[in-house]
């Protein structure tokens, strides 16, 4: 199951003007396969709030697919689950 903890936000600076602020969602338990992330913000609190929002978003997602997929082994799909 997906936890808060092993997922996070990592902030970073880059060379890109003049909004060189990026963020990304990275998993501390293995690497995730895929980046996920976005840039072009302008400061350091600005990248934060937009990462740490869309990573919220992304672990309320990652748990219903999960509980999907759980429910998919011993029950029918339910409408909150997508096929």
């Amino acid at each position: 199951m997906a936890t808060k903890p092993d997922y996070h936000i990592f902030t970073f600076r880059t060379d890109e003007r003049p909004f060189p602020w990026r963020w990304e969602i990275r998993r501390h338990s293995k690497p995730m396969g895929v980046k996920l992330g976005s840039g072009g913000y302008q400061s350091r609190s600005a990248v934060e709030s937009a990462g740490k929002n869309v990573l919220e978003r992304f672990l309320v997602e990652l748990s219903q697919e999960e509980r999907c997929e759980r429910k998919k082994l011993s029950l029918p799909i339910t409408s909150s689950c997508r096929n």
